[in-house]
């Protein structure tokens, strides 16, 4: 009987399309594919049903019931599956232990418009130039969990689809409708009767003692410039308070305790959590 041997070289076809897709932009965008590492990551994509162009795995994914399980319903599907060495993993991937496991995923189509459910008032949350992968992930992450229908990203925010966002996200990119913004956001919403709220460090109203039962779309600010003041001027202005020796918020934490506030109004006011129109 035959062993399979494990691909132990970096200059592997797939293997430099997977690097360059995890290194590249703009060839993510040509491509329309992105990388994700790890069991979990993985087995939430299958589970949703995305479409998954490569599987590059390597002994620690054999090594447990729950890993060959989970690579043989990808091989039912017809994925491609490559063994590779922990040499390969350990240079492609970006953690320091790496699970074994790294795919090529097709990215969602891309979303025109605001796809919203129906019933509810939309909750909207826009990342507006946020520079950091990892801030963006873990908004994005926790406005999901907080039952956010909509991201809308501007032009100048870090790539959704980046690794480190990716990671940070912990899946919560695939989850939710992410939608590239024009230049004229503000007013599309505005025509769709959606008050825009913009995060100001002080002299907004205190974020308890807003309306988050009406449609709304709370806008999270970059890292080191925060908002543009004729955004800011535009919007209805949020604070939340803090004690006078505090810098201010990580633009992710800000995020989650205004998204689970939100969601906690929600819930008390019988607002159901509706599930984000998923495009597929």
């Amino acid at each position: 009987m035959s062993v399979i041997q494990p691909l132990d070289s970096l200059d592997n076809k797939a293997v430099r399309v997977v690097r360059r897709l995890l290194t590249n932009r703009n060839f993510r965008e040509r491509q329309q594919q992105a990388v994700i590492e790890g069991f979990h990551m993985l087995k939430d994509v299958v589970d949703v049903g995305m479409p998954i162009h490569l599987v590059l795995y390597g002994k620690r994914m054999t090594q447990n019931e729950s890993g060959r399980s989970l690579l043989a319903r990808l091989q039912m599907s017809r994925v491609r599956l490559i063994y590779v060495t922990d040499k390969v993993l350990d240079a492609l991937s970006a953690v320091e232990t790496h699970q074994g496991v790294l795919a090529v995923v097709n990215l969602p189509k891309p979303v025109s418009g605001w796809p919203l459910p129906e019933g509810v008032p939309p909750f909207i949350v826009i990342a507006y130039q946020i520079q950091d992968p990892g801030n963006l992930g873990t908004l994005i992450r926790s406005v999901q969990a907080a039952g956010a229908h909509v991201v809308g990203v501007t032009k100048g925010t870090v790539d959704v689809y980046n690794p480190k966002t990716i990671r940070a996200a912990a899946g919560s990119v695939f989850k939710l409708p992410i939608v590239s913004l024009s230049d004229d956001w503000v007013e599309e919403l505005a025509e769709k009767h959606v008050t825009v709220v913009s995060t100001v460090v002080a002299g907004g109203q205190k974020y308890t003692q807003f309306d988050w039962c009406q449609p709304f779309a709370m806008v999270m600010g970059n890292e080191g410039n925060g908002l543009p003041q004729e955004l800011v001027t535009k919007a209805q202005t949020l604070t939340i308070p803090m004690v006078p020796t505090a810098e201010s918020l990580n633009v992710a934490v800000a995020g989650s305790i205004l998204a689970f506030h939100a969601m906690w109004v929600r819930e008390e006011h019988h607002i159901p959590l509706a599930p984000p129109v998923m495009i597929q």
